[in-house]
This record gives structure tokens, sequence and C-alpha cells, in this order.
């Protein structure tokens, strides 16, 4: 009962020590206004990763304490509480927070401490489990963290035709000094596929769209018809070229009276006025702006090491050269699939390699620990 008792007692101090770390950031949030990530970035990042070990291994007295399993406990879920925050509330800034930073500071101190008190006794059969999932959640949450800071992005906007090697920041919705990057970028075309554009009935003055309490739109294709309360519309011929805005040729006949109206619909582009069929004096056929489905860049990516990439650009698929990820961003909207340039997304992480080869070390010390029947 005496040693559960001390136990307990050394959970109760280890929590309160988190909790004063807790409140000293939040003092430091007060004071400063927030952590800037930009001062861990290289080369104080490694500093600090060296550091940390070294004055572990001079206050030795200090080791077991910090290398407390129940410690690693209360960090690790004080950790998960405030990554649950920063998933759960869009717009937070936790992550560039004092009270963060310190408690991961406090976190990767821990798992040094676990891990130098491990090798003072490391026996291969019996502690690799332990040292792969350790030293592995070390080097991905250090990649994550202090790591992060060397992580660039910048925003790129290239004309078809032309070579760019200047970026921004902003990723031109404001105005930000272009800076030069040792990587540049061929546009050599621009594609888009489009969904078809779609035709409906709208009420001249409101744009609403008929039947009124469950809007009706088909999409303008050869031969396409639809019955819109007492309207049946017929789709006779459709002129899409490249270049120009696509134009429907439209018959509308009254159920009723077998009255019939027909005449071209378009939706307009940059620099086409749109048109539509009028009905009556409160109802006209429209056509909405085609949807885009697939936007893509063929390019040409240099680097100053003297690399050369071809490939097509897709969003989510993006081209990976020189330690860069170019991702497809945007294009002119204005011009659509006839836009002349695209917008860019370039991301340099040197740190992303070790953040895969830590889980790639978990993964083997998950399995070893399996294969030993759960035992570290």
């Amino acid at each position: 009962m005496v040693g559960k008792g001390k136990r307990e007692q050394k959970i109760a101090i280890e929590a309160v020590i988190v909790a004063a770390i807790t409140v000293a950031g939040l003092a430091l949030q007060v004071i400063t206004g927030g952590f800037n990530r930009e001062i861990l970035a290289f080369p104080a990042n490694l500093i600090l990763i060296t550091a940390i070990p070294v004055l572990l291994i001079l206050f030795k007295g200090a080791l077991k304490h910090l290398a407390s399993g129940s410690l690693s406990i209360i960090l690790i879920s004080t950790v998960a509480i405030i990554a649950l925050y920063m998933g759960l509330v869009p717009g937070n800034s936790a992550k560039s927070s004092w009270p963060f930073t310190l408690i991961y500071l406090a976190l990767l101190i821990n798992l040094t401490a676990s891990v130098l008190m491990r090798l003072r006794i490391f026996k291969f059969r019996k502690d690799i489990s332990f040292m792969l999932n350790h030293i592995g959640l070390l080097i991905l949450l250090f990649s994550a963290g202090p790591g992060s800071a060397d992580k660039a992005r910048y925003f790129m906007r290239v004309f078809e035709g032309k070579v760019e090697w200047r970026a921004e920041k902003s990723g031109g919705k404001e105005r930000a000094e272009a800076v030069e990057l040792p990587i540049a970028i061929s546009l050599e075309d621009f594609e888009m596929d489009e969904y078809p554009p779609k035709l409906a009935i709208i009420e001249r003055n409101t744009g609403i769209a008929l039947p009124e309490k469950r809007p009706f739109y088909f999409e303008a294709n050869l031969n396409a018809f639809a019955t819109i309360e007492n309207r049946t519309l017929t789709v006779d011929s459709v002129v899409y070229k490249p270049g120009y805005a696509p134009a429907a040729f439209v018959r509308v006949t009254d159920i009723y009276s077998d009255e019939a109206t027909e005449g071209w619909v378009s939706c307009g582009n940059y620099f086409q006025h749109f048109k539509t069929l009028s009905l009556d004096s409160t109802y006209c056929v429209a056509m909405t702006s085609p949807e885009p489905k697939e936007f893509r860049s063929k390019v040409e990516a240099y680097t100053q090491s003297g690399k050369v990439k071809n490939g097509i650009i897709r969003v989510n698929h993006p081209m990976t050269i020189g330690g860069w990820k170019i991702y497809q961003h945007s294009y002119d909207s204005a011009r659509g699939r006839d836009s002349v340039w695209s917008l860019f997304e370039l991301v340099y992480d040197p740190w992303i390699i070790p953040a895969y080869i830590g889980m790639i070390m978990m993964i083997f010390g998950a399995i070893t620990l399996f294969w030993k029947g759960g035992k570290s």
C-alpha cells in the first residue's frame, strides 16, 4: 500500500508539472502573442535535437524522472487533447501556440530520456521492439515538429510556352514579393475536361429555375429531352468550339397549345455575352456555365542541380523532383478551359524522408512486438 501511495503521489506531481508547463505557455502566449516556428529553422532544429540527449546525459540524476512512463501518458494525452481541438475547431492557431510548443518539447525530452534509459541495459532480443517504436516515434515527432520549420511552400504562376522560376508565398490572393527558387517550370499546355453545360427554364427577375419547389436542370447534349411543368424542351444541336462559349439550339413546345419557340442559348464566356431564349415576359431558357471535371498541366521542370523531368500534373497527382512536390493549384477561372496559365503550389520538405523512416521503424517495431507476443 505504501508503494502504491508513492506511485500515486508521483503521478500527481507529474500532472502538476505538466499543468505548470501549460500555464507557463499560456503566460508566454499572452506576453508574446504566439510562438514563431521560424526560429526553429535549420540549423536551430539540428542544434535542438543534439542538445536534448547531451543535456540528459550530463544531468543523469534527472534522467530517470524524465523517462517516467506515467509522465509519457500524461504528455501524450495532453498533446492528443490539443490535436483533437485543432481538428474539431476550424481556423484555430493552437499549433503555433506556446502551450502546445512547450508540451510538445516536453514529450520529445521524455521520449529521448526513455531511449537513453533503455540503452543503458539494452539487450537486442528483449529491447528491439521498444527501441524501434520509441526511436521511430521520436524521429516522426521531431520531423513533424521542429523539422516542419524548414518546410517551404510557394505559389508559381506559369504561362503557356514560358519558363518561370519566380514564386511568391501568397498564392496570388494578395500582393507579395516574388523570390527566385532553385526550381523552374515550363508550361507546355493546359487542358481541362468539363461536364456538359445545363439548361433550365428560369424566371427573369429572380433567376430561380422551374419548378420552384424543386428546380430542374438537364444537360445540353444533342437530342436531349426534358419536360418542365407544361413545356417540353428538345436540344436539336450543340456547338462547342475551342475559344468559344458552348451554345445549344433549343426547341420549347407548350404541351397544351403545341406552340413552339426555338432559338440559340449560350452561357457566354470571357469575351462573349450570354444568350437566353425568351418564352414570354416572365420566363426564358438559360444555360449554366460548364463545370470543370478535371484540369491538368503538361510541364517540364528543372532544378539547379541539372535534373529535368517531364510529366502531367493533375489535382492530387503532384510531380516530385529534387525534393520538391509540384501541385496543380488553380487556373484562370474566367477563361476556364481556355486558360493560358496555371498556378502551381510548390512544397519543399527536407524532413519528409526522416518522417517516413520513423513510420517504417514503428511498423517494424509493431511487427516484432507481435512476434514476441506483446512483451516489450
